[in-house]
């Protein structure tokens, strides 16, 4: 690190820094320092949750999966995407979720069930959290300790102190003063703008690295593996553990489950000053991981090519020799293997902690003077973003939805505030001790897919149920819910590198013969966990409802007379034809704009178009003839770079004026805003009533088939 690297590292955080502490004096209630005020713009929704969504950790176990996977889970992903844009475009779980006014998930939970399963949800997301994040501080601390070469131990004074502590202690602290300054408010400001360097950083980087590393390399290294196995062909690799086309599906499946489900950036869940708004933010939150995907494909197939290719094996020397001592027992070393085998770094014998710091140790070393302090840079940003939002999510949660619902008063909204502080506080405290004590034996997305599944496993149906099914019951929850979360509690237990071996060692003695790691990974465990927590949650529900149905229009403050108290007239259902229509399926209603239905249209069936391509890329190489690597190069370097960069570069002009826009607006309205004292999390004691299904409702002749299935 030179000092231009240090000067692009210093810079834009004390930028973000002073921005922080001048957005503290727009917390003034409870409501602002948990979502914002529910004030927050599109634009900047879009920027601050991408951002929080790129944490130090998340992109650690992105490297993890290229260099494993390399370009064909890209080719998988292009079915997701288009099934993820329709869920945000048609709203699906966000749009009925911001029309309950809830500030956190276990609100709902007790406005559509009950209180006593909002303490236990609410319990368990804040037990699900701290494990899902116990990690991350140690990963973070140790890129820090790989990428910058520093000593696993230093001098101070008299004291040896641990530099792999240290590390997290300062940097925990660092956070949890962000978070404490003003909670929703200063994380979606700051998150914002660290989000629109961030982009500009990962264009400048992608065109450094590739000026080092030559496609041609990148495409010889890619297509070297063995039959099964292969980085650049998606139907040579049915031999690639974990990273595969069956991840991809289980990955999309659990993902659509658990929308919103997942609580680790709840804050932004309703900080939209609309349901239309937040709608809007989740489909222009996925145009822009363009850029972000982009580095990072980039970034891991050029560290791979670097460690791998023979051109660059003196250049690498030290790089590897580096990453060999991380667990100099037993390592593979890096002499031993060359381009044309399987590669050391996906060796079965490679220790975690060797596969998990190849990336930041080889660009330690790959990246030129200036690129070193952008990258750390964007690595410190999202450090910051996305720890800060799992303070803030788990801190509040346990406040809100344990702490809240057990009191008979309701706390002052000072009072309220500090008690928020102190448990984002104690949340980091726990992160630190779980760092230091937790032996971690698994990549970072199974284990972030296993720990998120303790919550989600259970709280997808119990959402999903809650908003669309009016049969859906209060012991329907509490069975799905705690059938999801002990099926994933017990992967949780079974994963874990010891607790494992300890068992195999135990069946060995009594003679079972048990393999060495458990039979399912995180994401299998995950979704094998909501199958089941969804078929117990519509068995019992059915058995309990009684001929009874829920409210749901009184509780998503839905009205079914018009503004002069008349009754609105019954929607006509929509023909057969109809509904084949784009607008029909996007699900477009009066609040789309025509810009609007032009964006999200138009992200829409570009994704679709990628799709198309891949299935007649699927059908040439299966019907027809595989394609040569040459053909492979062709296809990645069109789709896989070039237009990912064309996209970049167009959504930072875009997406940096609407940011900047949108931040001048939010601190207009928090100004200007009249604050209720009462919204803060608390439901009244009266809900919703549940109504017998054979006594007529008036608004299910007014509202008709489009508003319920909207």
């Amino acid at each position: 690190m030179t000092n231009l690297d240090w000067a692009l590292v210093v810079v834009p955080i004390v930028i973000v820094l002073a921005v922080a502490i001048y957005t503290n004096r727009y917390v003034r209630s409870v409501a602002d320092f948990l979502s914002g005020g529910r004030l927050a713009g599109r634009y900047l929704l879009a920027n601050a949750r991408g951002e929080s969504d790129a944490g130090l950790a998340n992109t650690m176990s992105k490297f993890e999966q290229l260099m494993v996977a390399g370009f064909v889970l890209s080719f998988w992903d292009k079915i997701s995407t288009p099934v993820l844009l329709l869920v945000g475009i048609s709203g699906f779980v966000i749009y009925r979720f911001r029309e309950t006014r809830a500030l956190t998930l276990a609100q709902f939970f007790e406005q559509r069930y009950s209180r006593r399963f909002r303490l236990f949800m609410g319990g368990l997301a804040f037990v699900s959290g701290i494990l899902n994040y116990g990690i991350f501080p140690a990963i973070s601390a140790r890129f820090f300790i790989y990428f910058l070469d520093l000593p696993h131990h230093f001098a101070f004074g008299t004291f040896t102190l641990s530099t792999f502590a240290t590390i997290m202690v300062v940097y925990l602290s660092a956070t949890v003063f962000m978070v404490l300054v003003g909670g929703q408010v200063t994380s979606m400001v700051t998150d914002c703008i660290e989000g629109i360097f961030s982009h500009l950083i990962y264009i400048v980087i992608v065109l450094v690295v590739f000026m080092h590393i030559g496609w041609s390399d990148i495409v010889q290294t890619m297509s070297a593996t063995p039959s099964g196995k292969s980085m650049i062909n998606p139907f040579d690799a049915d031999k690639v553990e974990d990273f595969n086309f069956i991840y991809v599906m289980m990955w999309l499946a659990t993902t659509v489950y658990s929308t919103m489900a997942l609580q680790n950036k709840q804050g932004f869940n309703s900080a939209a000053k609309s349901p239309h708004e937040a709608r809007m933010a989740y489909v222009l939150g996925n145009w822009r991981v363009y850029a972000r995907g982009l580095m990072l494909l980039s970034l891991g197939l050029c560290v791979a090519t670097f460690i791998r290719h023979p051109d660059f094996r003196d250049e690498s020397a030290a790089a590897k020799a580096r990453i060999a001592m991380i667990d100099a027992d037993s390592a593979v070393r890096p002499s031993d293997h060359d381009v044309g085998s399987q590669g050391w770094l996906q060796d079965a014998k490679t220790p975690q902690l060797q596969k998990q710091m190849t990336a930041p140790v080889a660009l330690s070393y790959l990246l030129p003077s200036g690129a070193k302090g952008l990258f750390l840079a964007i690595m410190m940003m999202g450090l910051i973003a996305g720890d800060a939002g799992h303070l803030h999510s788990w801190g509040s949660i346990f406040v809100q939805d344990v702490l809240l619902p057990l009191r008979k008063r309701p706390m002052s909204s000072p009072g309220h505030i500090l008690a928020l502080r102190l448990s984002v506080t104690f949340v980091a405290g726990f992160a630190l001790f779980f760092s230091l004590t937790y032996s971690q034996g698994q990549y970072i997305a199974l284990w972030m897919a296993l720990t998120a599944g303790v919550f989600t496993g259970g709280a997808g149906v119990a959402i999903i149920g809650g908003l669309y099914w009016r049969r859906g019951t209060t012991a329907g929850a509490w069975s799905g819910a705690l059938t999801g979360s002990i099926l994933a509690l017990g992967g949780v237990a079974m994963t874990n590198k010891d607790l494992w071996t300890r068992i195999v060692t135990l069946g060995a003695d009594k003679g079972v013969a048990l393999p060495p790691k458990f039979w399912l990974n995180g994401q299998q465990v995950a979704f094998y966990s909501a199958i089941i927590a969804v078929t117990v949650y519509v068995v019992v529900s059915l058995i309990t409802s009684r001929g009874r149905k829920f409210d749901l229009d009184a509780m998503l403050h839905r009205t079914p007379r018009s503004s002069d108290g008349s009754i609105r007239s019954a929607a006509a259902a929509p023909g057969f034809w109809s509904r084949f229509r784009p607008s029909s399926i996007l699900r477009f209603d009066q609040n789309f704009t025509r810009a609007d239905k032009l964006v999200s249209g138009g992200i829409f069936w570009w994704s679709i178009f990628l799709l198309a391509v891949n299935v007649v890329v699927t059908t040439w190489n299966l019907a027809i003839d595989p394609w040569p690597t040459a053909w492979w190069s062709a296809y990645w370097l069109v789709f896989g770079i070039v237009l990912p960069f064309v996209i970049a570069v167009g959504t930072l002009i875009w997406f940096g004026i609407g940011g900047v826009l949108d931040i001048r607006h939010f601190y207009a309205a928090l100004r200007d805003e009249r604050r209720d004292t009462t919204d803060d999390g608390r439901v009244p004691e009266k809900r919703p009533d549940i109504e017998p299904v054979d006594r007529p409702r008036a608004h299910e002749k007014t509202f008709g088939e489009s508003s319920l299935t909207r």
